[in-house]
């Protein structure tokens, strides 16, 4: 979400640039200031069904806030889901003859013939 808020927070600062009248016409923005932001705004509606307002709001209270949901008739704002805790387990793919074989350890004498490493978020209880 941090990046997202970002480059929204970067597109709408560009958007002002309609305001600097003195600049060449090379430098104006096509669209308008107020197009640009409700074209942002349609987007994060249509990728993340918040608004630019709710991104701020959830931010800025550490709860998560959507329009959309409000619309419905739920709350607008509702506590973040807890954390579960997570296992984090690694398996090392080697080719083989073969085959690809997997492993919990890395081999040392069979680097070159490493095939991927995968990393698994498994929730704690179901290991």
């Amino acid at each position: 979400m941090g990046r997202l808020l970002v480059c929204l927070t970067m597109i709408a600062a560009l958007a002002g640039c309609e305001a600097w009248n003195g600049t060449t016409k090379a430098l104006r923005p096509g669209i308008p200031a107020a197009t640009t932001f409700v074209l942002v705004d349609a987007a994060s509606l249509i990728n993340t069904h918040k608004t630019i307002d709710d991104h701020l709001i959830s931010l800025l209270t550490g709860m998560d806030c959507s329009t959309v949901r409000a619309s419905k008739g739920d709350h607008y704002c509702l506590e973040p889901p807890e954390q579960k805790p997570v296992y984090i387990r690694t398996t090392y793919c080697y080719k083989s003859l073969a085959k690809v074989t997997c492993y919990d350890q890395p081999f040392d004498k069979d680097a070159t013939q490493l095939y991927g490493v995968r990393i698994d978020r498994i929730p704690v209880g179901l290991e």
